[in-house]
């Protein structure tokens, strides 16, 4: 019912590309996937869903807490904070933020 602009512009998708840019994003995706410090990905896989919610919340928060156990995720979140990632603006530029404190 939407154009894909249309619904990246409501936060139903986070963004809309034309079909030639595709590879290249999913490229980009990719290598920054790759990048990610080692245990970060892990914990983010084991908070992935459990169909008992109780043992889904406790699951998402040890994968949470765990993420604060490898010190290249905690560097990344305090900087990500300082430089704003906890405000609206913030969460809405998430990706770019978090490249500048990344470098």
């Amino acid at each position: 019912m939407f154009d894909a602009e249309s619904a990246a512009s409501y936060g139903w998708i986070n963004r809309a590309l034309p079909a030639e840019e595709l590879d290249e994003y999913a490229d980009r995706v990719a290598r920054n996937i790759a990048a990610v410090p080692g245990g970060v990905i892990e914990a983010a896989e084991r908070s992935l869903p459990v169909r008992d919610f109780r043992k889904r919340l406790r699951r998402e928060n040890d994968a949470w807490a765990s993420t604060f156990r490898v010190p290249a995720a905690q560097h990344l979140i305090s900087a990500g904070v300082r430089a704003g990632a906890r405000t609206p603006a913030g969460e809405r530029g998430l990706q770019h933020l978090m490249r500048g404190v990344a470098r």
